[in-house]
């Protein structure tokens, strides 16, 4: 599980870690933990589209389901943790990490959602996971994400910055195909900006 897929591009190793960006989602992403960024709600739609909607299906609902049922209201930090889900999905646990209120959402938020992410994922000793923002699948608009990849290897950066060690040796940023080269550039632009000593 924890084999690079042929469709991921590395954009750096920091303290071990080898960072990866793919065109993937929290079901298909094969790695040993599947994080998704989750709203209260979504803007302009009634249930999620994209690679999270694809996650919410494969779960029976689940996601939306305790959202609506208040059980996980997807406020900013919020952890919900679903062990040993079914195929399709690739990973052995799924998180879902609250992002609060669409309408507010900043690059700060998503910094904080992945630490959130990578701290969890560390601390239970995974050696593989991945992160899918699910910004544009829960109806932002794309014109007001600048500044999200700096803001999500900025929150990785803090996550392992907390251990010495960690047992984590790859992540995987899930992203959209659309534009995927373009994208893979800013990861890998913002790594060496960031990485930079």
């Amino acid at each position: 599980m924890d084999g690079r897929t042929d469709d991921a591009a590395t954009v750096g190793v920091w303290r071990g870690v080898r960072i990866d960006v793919a065109p993937r989602d929290a079901v298909s992403v094969e790695v040993m933990v599947a994080s998704a960024g989750v709203f209260t709600h979504e803007i302009g739609r009634i249930r999620p589209g994209g690679g999270l909607g694809n996650l919410d299906a494969a779960l029976g609902g689940a996601i939306t389901r305790l959202r609506a049922d208040g059980i996980f209201r997807a406020e900013t930090g919020d952890v919900l943790t679903l062990s040993a889900p079914a195929r399709p999905i690739h990973a052995s646990t799924v998180l879902a990490i609250g992002l609060g209120d669409p309408a507010v959402w900043t690059p700060a938020t998503m910094r904080q959602a992945v630490a959130t992410a990578a701290r969890e994922t560390i601390r239970i000793e995974a050696t593989s996971a991945a992160f899918a923002p699910s910004l544009l699948d829960s109806g932002l608009d794309p014109d007001g994400l600048a500044g999200t990849p700096d803001a999500m290897l900025a929150g990785l950066f803090d996550a392992l910055s907390d251990v010495a060690s960690p047992t984590l040796s790859r992540w995987v940023f899930c992203v959209g195909a659309g534009r995927f080269e373009t994208v893979v550039e800013v990861f890998r632009a913002s790594f060496d900006r960031l990485a930079a000593p």
